[in-house]
């Protein structure tokens, strides 16, 4: 079932309006593995390299990218195709959730990241979430290339 708090972001991701988020957050789109509907999420990211983009989710969507799948993003404006693989590693995982903290440090709070007193996630508060379950995931988008 759809996130409806999801409605208002990915309307403006789509939108000319898309520079409010865009820097920050991309419009992801896939099919399902098992019931071939199509989702979209928007979601945190970081560009690691230029046709790699990097992201986490502790959702169950992440389980469509076992295997490399495509996917369809909508990414600062531009529609571009990519596939998208889970990370097996979790210390893969815990780098890219690491990254993505620094780099958005508003992240911390929707992927239910504690803060000491200085505001830092400290390492073991990324292998808590790791351990926990969240996922990373890599999407090549040759096409950004």
């Amino acid at each position: 079932m759809p996130n409806p708090a999801n409605h208002i972001p990915a309307l403006v991701l789509r939108s000319p309006l898309h520079r409010i988020l865009s820097a920050r957050y991309l419009l992801l789109e896939f099919t399902g593995r098992k019931t071939s509907r199509t989702f979209r999420a928007p979601v945190a990211y970081v560009l690691d390299h230029a046709h790699r983009i990097v992201l986490t989710t502790d959702s169950p969507w992440w389980r469509n990218f076992t295997a490399p799948a495509p996917v369809r993003l909508w990414l600062r404006g531009r529609v571009v195709a990519g596939t998208a693989t889970a990370m097996a590693d979790p210390n893969q995982t815990a780098a890219a959730l690491r990254r993505l903290v620094d780099a958005i440090p508003s992240y911390a709070r929707p992927a239910g990241l504690a803060r000491d007193t200085h505001r830092h996630v400290s390492d073991a508060e990324i292998a808590r979430a790791v351990a926990a379950g969240r996922v990373g995931i890599d999407i090549d988008v040759p096409e950004s290339r």
